[in-house]
């Protein structure tokens, strides 16, 4: 139960709670805690990270793996510890929780008669030590509580009834003692030292009529020994001896003589069951519990016995968690599931807890818990889920069949083009592309009826922003013109298959031609920028203080040189001729189709 363990302490986890920092602790281990133990990140929300919720998944685990005395032991703490800090509405609900878990446990049944007491629900109170005392008709405890609701219903003398029984019982049951004599007192009656006159003036008090004594005064010795069997011990400090037994008064009839010794044969020949009573009686204080006992599986059992794959499954993917993240409201799944929801909406895909808060931060801890869960007790089908996984990141790696495409404008290559991207698949595809480690997609402008255009180019991710609502400001360079050759769907976004553009190779007589053209269309643009400032094309520059720079070499790039893209993407021009100079992969026709452009400007001086 090691992988179970609390960080805090070391016992196994008991109503786990998640950070966001990944780390599991017990729920009663955070209560005073402001940091995380493991790596000191502050906890959000106030002493204890009150927000946060119980782990669904390892309370799940935990209630599968461990041993019904466990569970029993670990709720009976934490109702005493309920009942110190005065929570009765929370207490009521861990031992309703409780006896459902384990009907017959009779010191559950104690506490929740008790808590029921302190939350003045006294029919309920006495409901429930009705059924201690059926459970366990040598259980003095029982008609003690029975005896309490009795008396805050107001019914004196049926209750004085009860703790006379839990003192046949166990003589030195004081609580019982010193209710028996609140209640003489109350009624005005005299208050005798010793106990057997003690209980004599009690049944006559609680019996008008004819009394059966025998029943009430039991034998006290074979009680005492019970009770020590039991593990039970109400007696003072001061109290070393028990009241020695004191024969029937004249006045009592002879029947009752003969019932009386009867009762004392059939105690002494039929002691109590100690183990029956040890297990169920013996009320110790919780810290002795749990250093006496330890968290443990069923006999026989491991956890790979236990537990099975579908224990940790995803609810989204039906696949083995990879990189379980849980949730603020206390549910896990695949980090790549989780955030493919959250891209749709800020909610919870189970409860609907809103998580813009969770979203804000936009990174997400691995559950470490859970994780070291599936490594230890799954190595082999952790492997191939991871591998499969790597072979589905392969696939989408490939930047020539499954080339990812953003559906929007032209891009250009070694342009600048910065995005703002808000649609759940986009984000989808923007994250995929830094996992994947190509930080690469295509953009490709739309055209009617076949969802977007024939030619487009590769652009590479810079800088990602994400915004708190999910939106992200991508910083992205044009990289290499591409040609759709076969077009997909990939989770909601387009993909295609590609092949890149590379301009025709010039050679000696054509080389030295287009090198001539060159220069000639890039004086061109130097002189946009030398016109007055009212020219059409100093308006057009007027962002810009200077052309980019000439290349020496015109054929460095397959794509041509830089300055012809910088100078295509700042002209005002329509799109489809745009993308249609884009396509060329001669750099003498683009280099002609700019000169002419660029004579329009020069020659329009208004």
């Amino acid at each position: 139960m090691e992988l179970f363990s609390c960080p805090s302490c070391q016992s196994t986890l008991w109503e786990p709670v998640t950070l966001p920092c990944g780390h599991t602790f017990c729920r009663r281990c955070l209560k005073a805690a402001t940091r995380c133990q493991v790596c000191k990140q502050r906890l959000k929300g106030g002493r204890g990270g009150h927000e946060l919720r119980g782990n669904t998944l390892l309370s799940n685990l935990l209630d599968k793996c461990l041993d019904l005395d466990t569970k029993v032991r670990r709720i009976t703490r934490d109702l005493d510890q309920l009942i110190s800090s005065h929570s009765y509405e929370e207490a009521a609900k861990v031992a309703c929780r409780g006896v459902v878990m384990a009907p017959e446990d009779v010191p559950l049944r104690i506490l929740r008669s008790r808590v029921y007491l302190l939350l003045k629900q006294f029919p309920e109170s006495l409901r429930e030590a009705e059924v201690i005392c059926d459970l366990q008709p040598q259980n003095p405890e029982g008609y003690y509580r029975k005896g309490m609701a009795l008396l805050h219903m107001e019914k004196k003398e049926e209750a004085l009834k009860e703790f006379q029984r839990c003192l046949a019982l166990n003589p030195h049951f004081t609580p019982a003692r010193h209710e028996i004599e609140q209640i003489l007192k109350d009624l005005s009656c005299s208050v005798p030292s010793s106990l057997e006159d003690l209980m004599d003036e009690a049944s006559r008090m609680s019996e008008r009529t004819v009394v059966d004594t025998s029943a009430l005064i039991a034998p006290f010795e074979a009680a005492t020994i019970g009770s020590q069997d039991c593990g039970i011990s109400n007696k003072p400090e001061g109290d070393k001896k028990s009241p020695p037994l004191v024969q029937p008064s004249d006045g009592t009839p002879n029947a009752l003589h003969q019932e009386r010794r009867k009762r004392k044969e059939m105690d002494e020949s039929a002691p109590p069951d100690k183990e029956r009573l040890s297990k169920h009686l013996r009320l110790t204080d919780s810290r002795e519990d749990e250093e006496n006992h330890k968290d443990c599986l069923p006999p026989d059992l491991s956890l790979k016995d236990i537990l099975s794959l579908s224990d940790v499954e995803c609810s989204l993917c039906i696949r083995m968690f990879l990189d379980p993240i849980t949730t603020p409201c206390g549910h896990t799944f695949c980090r790549e599931c989780l955030e493919r929801c959250m891209d749709h909406q800020p909610y919870c895909p189970l409860c609907k807890q809103c998580l813009r808060e969770y979203l804000r931060v936009g990174s997400y801890a691995i559950t470490a818990v859970v994780q070291d869960l599936m490594v230890t007790i799954f190595p082999s089908e952790m492997a191939d889920r991871k591998q499969v996984h790597l072979t589905e990141i392969a696939e989408m790696s490939n930047l020539i069949r499954n080339v990812p495409i953003f559906v929007c404008t032209v891009a250009f290559p070694g342009v600048a083009c910065p995005l703002h991207v808000f649609e759940p698949r986009y984000r989808l595809m923007m994250r995929r592309c830094l996992e994947t480690g190509t930080k690469s997609f295509g953009m490709c402008l739309y055209e009617s009826g076949k969802s977007f255009a024939d030619y487009g180019c590769m652009l590479e991710i810079q800088h990602l922003d994400y915004l708190p609502d999910g939106r992200s400001l991508v910083e992205t360079m044009g990289r290499r013109r591409f040609r759709v050759l076969q077009r997909g769907l990939l989770d909601g976004y387009h993909i295609a298959e590609i092949e890149y553009l590379v301009d025709k190779r010039l050679e000696e007589e054509e080389l030295q031609e287009v090198q001539r053209l060159h220069d000639a269309v890039y004086q061109q643009l130097e002189d946009c920028f030398t016109q007055h400032r009212g020219s059409l094309s100093r308006r057009i520059f007027m962002h810009h203080t200077s052309p980019p720079p000439k290349e020496d070499d015109i054929q460095a790039s397959p794509d041509g040189p830089n300055w012809c893209w910088w100078l295509l993407s700042v002209l005002p021009l329509d799109p489809t001729y745009q993308m249609l100079i884009l396509s060329m992969t001669s750099l003498k026709e683009r280099l002609l189709h700019l000169k002419h452009i660029l004579s329009v400007f020069l020659q329009n001086r208004s």
